[in-house]
């Protein structure tokens, strides 16, 4: 059963790694989808596929039990094959016309494959993670009116003639209806669109529910979770600002690579490597992103400041960038560690609570020289922050 199981999840590994290459050589190829720096998107997609499929493969053979391996396994090979099924699909339409059987097979596959890979990457995930199972039984029936809105959505996308999207070929599988075909068909995948942001809605009110409930191990494995996702949506939201802009930017390249961050995570979360860690993270995170912003904006409020205050003297400018860089310089510490603080007070409060303790035990025995006043206190001390079952405190005795 063991080696059974090894050899699916190699071949699924091999698959998405496979799909990821393939990702690369796409986005390097002369196509309608490449240019101007979507290799490099597709080389941060390619990562995300292969982180996904790794972690996967690990949580699925040394978690056997957890289903969410093979979930990450499953969001890692269905955008593959959806995303080359869009661009193989629309380069044989191009290069054998609309009406070529291959063509049409590609581009249905990769239309197929879009909401059931963007459900594996995401929702899915939430709602099984960390445990492999749903929150409770009742989650079953919005779960299975997903499922059933993407399965009726699928077959009207199979059975639906005329082109399969705009740049894709005819639908070889398309049947000729009657009048009122058309509106079957729309409303078939109307339900598959509705079922994407129901999925995602219904994700985010597992994650809430599971962190309301969670204690302990669970609720630092939700931690981690949710820290990966909201990093993916802070690179997501930069990259679709810039929507409009013709070429990828180095924004769109760090969206796409976020991706990966999402299965380390879990990764990290299902196997707890130093799951602990992850307030530490936060709170280091949340502290330099605002000390790095405050800075930033006293450094463009001096300049301005300056540049105006010396806009008749010769070397105004050099002036005020100087004078500017050397005050967020001098400022830069004690800004760092009164957020640190703050932040430390907030979002790691055990890490606050014991350099409280130990800065009090420094205090107290700094002048004291009674040996057993010192035993007394440090045993106090040790029992009241980390509760040992037992506590003994060895003195090697002075030498005569």
């Amino acid at each position: 059963m063991r080696t059974r199981r090894a050899f699916v999840v190699a071949v699924a590994w091999l698959a998405a790694v496979a799909g990821a290459v393939a990702l690369v050589f796409a986005g390097s190829a002369e196509t309608s989808f490449s240019g101007g720096g979507y290799v490099f998107v597709m080389g941060g997609l390619a990562l995300a596929v292969i982180t996904d499929a790794s972690v996967g493969a690990v949580l699925a053979l040394r978690r056997p039990g957890n289903i969410v391996g093979l979930v990450l396994l499953l969001g890692a090979i269905l955008p593959s094959v959806s995303i080359l099924g869009f661009i193989v699909g629309t380069v044989l339409s191009a290069d054998r016309g609309r009406h070529d059987v291959l063509a049409g097979l590609v581009g249905l596959v990769g239309v197929l494959g879009i909401v059931p890979a963007l459900i594996a990457a995401g929702p899915l995930l939430a709602l099984v993670f960390p445990s492999g199972r749903l929150p409770g039984a009742r989650w079953r029936w919005p779960v299975g009116a997903i499922v059933a809105a993407i399965a009726v959505g699928s077959v009207t996308v199979v059975l639906r003639p005329g082109p399969i999207a705009a740049s894709l070929a005819n639908n070889p599988f398309g049947v000729s209806g009657s009048s009122g075909s058309e509106a079957v068909w729309e409303m078939g995948q109307t339900l598959a669109v509705a079922a994407l942001p129901s999925a995602f809605l219904l994700a985010f009110a597992a994650v809430i529910v599971r962190i309301r409930r969670s204690v302990g191990v669970e609720r630092a494995q939700l931690k981690w979770f949710v820290a990966a996702n909201v990093a993916v949506g802070a690179f997501w939201t930069l990259s679709l600002a810039g929507v409009a802009r013709p070429n990828p930017t180095i924004f769109d390249v760090l969206a796409a690579g976020s991706l990966a961050l999402p299965p380390i995570a879990v990764g990290v979360a299902v196997l707890r490597y130093r799951l602990f860690e992850i307030d530490r993270i936060i709170s280091r995170t949340l502290s330099w992103a605002a000390v790095s912003g405050l800075l930033g904006a006293l450094f463009v409020g001096l300049v301005v400041g300056l540049q105006a205050v010396s806009a008749t003297a010769s070397g105004g400018n050099s002036f005020a960038v100087a004078a500017s860089t050397l005050v967020v310089a001098a400022l830069f510490q004690p800004l760092r560690r009164r957020v640190q603080g703050a932040v430390d007070r907030r979002f790691n409060r055990a890490r606050y609570n014991a350099e409280l303790t130990v800065a009090g035990f420094s205090a107290r025995l700094r002048n004291e020289v009674d040996i057993a006043m010192v035993t007394t206190d440090l045993h106090a001390t040790v029992q009241g922050v980390v509760h040992p079952a037992s506590l003994g405190l060895w003195i090697r005795e002075a030498r005569p």
